[in-house]
């Protein structure tokens, strides 16, 4: 008898079914973690770039100071 068959409370990532794709699922794939946060991170950079780009806009078209 094997371990894994006397001990079957315990993970065992072949026996993982759910995590295999087939050409037939049309679920969409789980983000990880790491995915997540570079999404995150991303999404950030974009708010800095677009705080300092409106910014930049405004110095632009700022109407000019009588002096």
């Amino acid at each position: 008898m094997r371990d894994k068959e006397f001990l079957k409370e315990y993970y065992d990532a072949e026996d993982n079914e759910y995590a295999e794709r087939k050409i037939t699922d049309t679920r969409k794939s789980r983000l990880t973690l790491r995915q997540l946060n570079r999404l995150r991170k991303q999404r950030e950079i974009h708010n800095i770039e677009h705080a300092n780009r409106t910014k930049r806009i405004q110095k632009i078209y700022a109407t000019p100071s009588q002096g």
